[in-house]
């Protein structure tokens, strides 16, 4: 199966959520049951299900390491998913022996180590207990998305809303009883044509 264009963090998240997770494969489009490995020292994609999708990887994704400032690629990503449970050490230790079995391979791939907090927050946002991650940049579109909002509220261009309290204020604004005394007392003056040519009949 070839690969799509579908966000790779989005799908996973995804197929967590409908309990159908992906298989690593040593092909892009695996035909054999033999295709199907779980050693990601040998696997080179991640195929999802329903639909289907297959990517490489080594492809980067959205979220972002502060220990590199670089995107984490989808094979580290889907090694941290699979050590959800694993305390921090085990998890380095893992790491280590996976890195150094790819090196004996003469692989330049590397797993990348996500600290304490990245891991917990990419679990907690693949799982959907989360929709925020502090890590995870957003997609073009939400951010075509939140431009077009500020734009439409005048926060970056567009028409000022006037404030409601502000056009009410003039039509609300309260007058001394004593000053409407004296108002209702004066003679109402007429303009200048009412006084010259009186009052028509209605």
């Amino acid at each position: 199966m070839t690969t799509t264009a579908v966000d790779p963090l989005v799908r996973l998240r995804q197929s967590i959520a409908a309990n159908d997770p992906p298989i690593t494969t040593t092909s892009p489009e695996p035909t054999a049951t033999s295709d199907a490995v779980e050693n990601l020292a040998i696997a080179s994609h991640l195929q999802f299900n329903n639909p289907q999708h297959t990517y490489p990887l080594d492809t980067p994704t959205r979220f972002i390491s502060q220990s590199s400032s670089k995107p984490v690629d989808l094979r580290s990503i889907w090694f941290a998913w699979q050590n959800k449970d694993v305390n921090i050490p085990d998890y380095i230790a893992s790491a280590q022996q996976l890195n150094e079995e790819l090196a004996s391979k003469h692989s330049p791939i590397k797993v990348q180590n996500l600290v304490f907090v990245e891991k917990l927050d990419l679990i907690t946002w693949l799982e959907g207990a989360s929709d925020d991650s502090d890590y995870i940049k957003g997609l073009e579109s939400d951010a075509s998305a939140a431009k077009s909002a500020q734009v439409v509220s005048g926060a970056a261009g567009g028409v000022s809303a006037i404030p409601s309290s502000a056009a009410g204020a003039r039509a609300g604004k309260t007058i001394d009883p004593r000053l409407q005394e004296i108002y209702n007392g004066e003679r109402r003056m007429g303009d200048r044509n009412t006084v010259l040519r009186g009052i028509k009949p209605t």
